[in-house]
């Protein structure tokens, strides 16, 4: 059995899309396959990958129109479907090279945004039903599948699902001394401007579901005026 892709390439400005056949083994992901692709066919087809353990979230790409991890996608169904497989970078992300992107603006806007824990260093005791709220919000690997997937993000004011997620993880964080300011940065990026789509909670690997914290965090400034 063959694996039949199409990718997307990109290099200097010049866009276009070259077809690959790989073999099928057993228990292959996309990525597996992109890696033999480099291997066997064209050692110029760039891509990201680290932990191959669907954690680190680099691998993530278009299949098919879709955001998914390549290191956890398993190919077998679209083998056995026949078709071509459609495989694209990340949208709204400049592309540097192929499946390669641009997320540099993430790292620059957590740190804007200040999304960690700023608090004393005194213990703080949390509900265990708070922190099961905390760490399920908490859980974003950075893939950035939500914020390529989101149609309202080409608003360049509008922060996104991925950092709706973040300011509710904090202003929940009994832990962090500027929790109360979290529900401002969330107004300040637009949080109203939300489309609720659910397109969000549709791809995200580690089931966050943004969507479902936008509402809340709609229903917390709700509550407080």
């Amino acid at each position: 059995m063959q694996l039949r892709l199409k990718i997307r390439r990109e290099q200097d400005g010049r866009v276009w899309y070259q077809s690959f056949e790989v073999p099928y083994e057993e228990g292959m992901t996309f990525l597996s396959a992109l890696q033999k692709i480099k291997e066997d066919q064209d050692e110029t087809l760039s891509f990201r990958h680290f932990c191959r353990a669907g954690i680190c979230g680099t691998c993530a790409i278009y299949i098919n129109h879709f955001p998914k991890l390549a290191c956890k996608e398993q190919v077998l169904p679209y083998v056995l479907s026949g078709q071509e497989v459609l495989i694209e970078p990340l949208k709204n992300f400049k592309v540097i090279k192929d499946l390669v992107v641009d997320h540099e603006v993430i790292p620059q806007k957590i740190k804007e945004f200040s999304l960690w824990v700023k608090g004393s260093q005194k213990e703080v005791r949390i509900d265990p039903q708070l922190s099961k709220s905390i760490e399920n919000s908490a859980d974003c690997i950075l893939c950035l599948a939500c914020q390529s997937y989101c149609p309202q993000i080409l608003e360049s004011a509008y922060a996104g699902p991925l950092f709706f997620a973040k300011f509710y993880r904090f202003l929940l964080d009994p832990r962090d001394s500027e929790n109360k300011k979290r529900l401002h940065q969330a107004l300040e990026g637009r949080l109203y401007h939300c489309l609720s789509c659910n397109k969000c909670n549709n791809v995200c690997p580690k089931e966050v579901e943004p969507a479902t914290l936008i509402r809340r965090l709609m229903l917390v400034d709700v509550e407080a005026t």
